[in-house]
């Protein structure tokens, strides 16, 4: 789709969503959050931030998305259309806007994985609740930068973030049992495993059994607390060489 294509097809998605929920302007108090950027860190020769999401991502998401189906798509929630049809640029401005009305109850988080510079992944956290400090995540990220450590950069960014500024206390994910990589990333990031749900979701056509994996600010506090000790420790055995 060529950029001026995209750009009214964005501008036609925006309306008809505004149009749909036009009772929302009844409610003047709630104001536009201000776009957040997290980071850059340096990982791998790489440059990792998360921010807000921009309905001029689309394009970048139908990409890659559609590029990493086989990767993705078993692990996702299933629906009713193909592939293709949940990744147009309608769906994704309908997912952004939706998102954006979410943030601003207090209810969501809706981050977008930024590497170089460029839009390679989502990092979401929805199911917020106020009163109990908690929140759910998901994650994907651009299978180009598999295995490089990018996963855990985002996961800290995250955390710091929500544990440090927001005041959650406790983070958590379900994860299928067979997403091997996505279960190795979390207990990196200090995650517990806390059980295994039978038949918790339908992802990739099938009813797959999760594991419920989470971390508390305290446990998150004591992760980087021994991991600046292993960093000064590693700095002293340098010096002393």
């Amino acid at each position: 789709m060529d950029p001026p294509r995209t750009a009214i097809t964005i501008v036609i998605a925006a309306c008809r969503f505004h149009l749909r929920s036009m009772r929302h302007l009844a409610h003047p108090r709630r104001i536009r959050q201000k776009r957040l950027f997290l980071g850059p860190v340096r990982v791998a020769g790489h440059t990792v931030a998360l921010r807000s999401p921009r309905l001029g991502d689309a394009t970048a998401w139908r990409e890659i998305r559609l590029r990493d189906q086989r990767l993705i798509e078993p692990y996702w929630l299933t629906a009713t259309d193909d592939w293709d049809r949940r990744h147009t640029v309608t769906v994704w401005v309908g997912e952004c806007l939706a998102r954006r009305r979410a943030e601003r109850s207090g209810t969501a988080l809706p981050l977008v994985v930024e590497i170089d510079g460029r839009f390679a992944g989502q990092c979401n956290f929805e199911c917020i609740d106020p009163a109990a400090l908690t929140a759910q995540t998901s994650v994907w990220i651009d299978s180009r930068f598999a295995r490089a450590g990018i996963g855990l950069a985002v996961g800290g960014l995250a955390m710091s973030y929500l544990f440090g500024t927001l005041g959650l206390r406790r983070i958590s994910a379900a994860i299928c049992t067979e997403n091997v990589a996505a279960a190795r990333t979390v207990q990196l990031l200090g995650c517990r495993r806390e059980g295994t749900m039978s038949s918790y979701l339908d992802v990739g056509g099938l009813r797959r059994d999760h594991d419920l994996w989470a971390i508390t600010s305290e446990m998150w506090q004591q992760q980087q607390l021994l991991r600046a000790q292993l960093e000064q420790v590693a700095g002293d055995c340098c010096r002393n060489r």
